[in-house]
């Protein structure tokens, strides 16, 4: 009996423990998805592959790192997609027809992600009005930029400097490691400083944090501005794979982009979440994503199957109220 009663609180103490922690969570995730490649697509282990992913992966998990801290605030970031795409023609505008290096198309379309994330803040919490409304209507005009810049055509960069950063260090591509840079530096920074506790406390209670002291304001404003940044270091990071700028590209991006932070444990309500757990998230998105297309499921079903797993996700994290402020 006695030994029936340690069992069970042996097994209550791991299932509390479990379920606090996001990244085991999605660590489950990630590792059924494994099971399953081997089992439908054993080629998803074919070592060209795996570099392949961790390139799709890179653009979608940088993305993500910006979403995320809108999230974790407690609103939500629809212009990402759009914002890759303008970042990805611009970059490519200036080192193609205006001669810019590389670093300083870089550090100019962080400027312009930057600018638009805080748009997309101030219209948020000095104008009142919901971020899922404001950052629909960024989406739209960011998208439209973006063809008019273009012409919509397709913009060729033959720099070598620039598509040097697609080339593979150690077996894994350049821009990987430069993901897996930001996200520790992130992270300390997430898990380490003040500002980080703050974004987490607005997601959970807004109204207790303006009462503390708190410029509640400003650290949704910085949330978008890391947003818009991280979107254009996204769009820039897209445009090495690709060897060109694409008016287009981006698009529907932002469905990977929320599906990974959600899948990845951040609670769409804010307050609640991990960039290590968003990390694995866009690894399962990125996974799955690869996994249709080496099975040959068509593009119009992948958008179905995308669709389902961030409503799956969002029901499993079985939250209550207002998803979005």
């Amino acid at each position: 009996m006695a030994r029936n009663t340690f069992y069970s609180r042996l097994l209550t103490t791991i299932k509390e423990k479990y379920a606090s922690i996001d990244e085991l969570k999605s660590l489950t995730g990630f590792i059924g998805i494994l099971i399953l490649a081997a089992v439908v697509t054993p080629q998803f282990y074919l070592p060209q592959n795996i570099t392949m992913l961790l390139g799709q992966v890179s653009v979608i998990a940088i993305a993500a790192l910006g979403e995320a801290f809108v999230i974790l605030s407690g609103s939500i970031d629809l212009s990402v997609g759009s914002i890759i795409g303008l970042a990805n023609v611009v970059a490519a505008i200036l080192i193609a027809q205006y001669n810019f290096s590389p670093y300083m198309a870089l550090f100019s379309v962080m400027t312009i992600g930057g600018i638009i994330g805080l748009t997309n803040g101030i219209f948020v919490t000095k104008l009142r009005i919901p971020s899922f409304v404001v950052t629909l209507g960024t989406l739209t005009v960011v998208r439209g930029i973006a063809y008019i810049i273009s012409g919509g055509l397709n913009i060729p960069v033959y720099n070598e400097e620039f598509l040097r950063l697609n080339e593979v260090l150690y077996g894994v591509p350049i821009i990987f490691w430069i993901y897996l840079i930001a996200l520790v530096i992130l992270t300390l920074f997430f898990e380490k400083t003040r500002l980080g506790l703050y974004v987490r406390a607005t997601g959970s209670n807004e109204l207790a944090v303006r009462n503390l002291g708190v410029d509640n304001s400003g650290v949704k404003n910085l949330a978008f501005v890391f947003s818009g940044v991280c979107s254009a270091i996204a769009g820039y990071v897209l445009g090495v794979r690709l060897g060109a700028g694409y008016p287009h590209s981006g698009l529907g991006y932002e469905l990977d982009v929320i599906a990974a932070v959600v899948v990845g444990g951040v609670a769409l309500t804010g307050g609640t979440g991990s960039l290590i757990a968003t990390a694995i998230g866009a690894f399962i998105m990125t996974s799955i994503l690869n996994i249709m297309v080496l099975a040959g499921i068509g593009g119009f079903m992948q958008y179905v199957v995308r669709g389902i797993i961030l409503l799956v996700a969002a029901l499993a994290m079985r939250r209550a109220g207002v998803f979005v402020k």
